[in-house]
């Protein structure tokens, strides 16, 4: 059996470069994360103040109205749970109107109902939703 004299093997210039791009890699990797948390934070933002504006929405649709009374114009903030003790999520705020759409015929006059939710205190964002209603 031979016995072999050259040993293959990593010189310390190959386990330094290695090791520096794996470096970078994991930097790189590593980096991604808070800007990942930040997109859920404000998605999540977003998803609440959506349901916040359909929930007030769907409100204001299956209610009588008349429009242009200034009762249904006006603004809240959304409850975050029903209690007992009633809790208010006080980092969003809602608005709406209901208006009437001009020219539309006597019998089946039209209603625009917006409602604006809006939150963050450093970077103010808002949500807008419309739809439209037949007295």
């Amino acid at each position: 059996m031979k016995r072999m004299k050259n040993r293959h093997g990593f010189t310390l210039i190959e386990v330094l470069i290695a090791a520096s791009i794996l470096a970078v890699g994991l930097l790189a990797l590593v980096s991604a994360f808070p800007i990942g948390y930040v997109d859920v934070t404000v998605s999540g933002g977003q998803s609440k103040a959506t349901a916040y504006a359909q929930q007030m929405l769907e409100q204001l649709k299956n209610q009588p109205f008349n429009p242009g009374n200034p009762a249904f114009n006006g603004n809240d903030v959304p409850v975050l749970s029903p209690g007992p003790p009633l809790v208010l999520d006080n980092a969003y705020t809602r608005t709406w109107s209901i208006t009437e759409v001009a020219g539309a015929a006597t019998p089946n006059r039209l209603a625009r109902i917006t409602v604006t939710v809006t939150w963050g205190g450093g970077r103010p964002q808002r949500v807008d939703l419309e739809t439209m209603r037949a007295e």
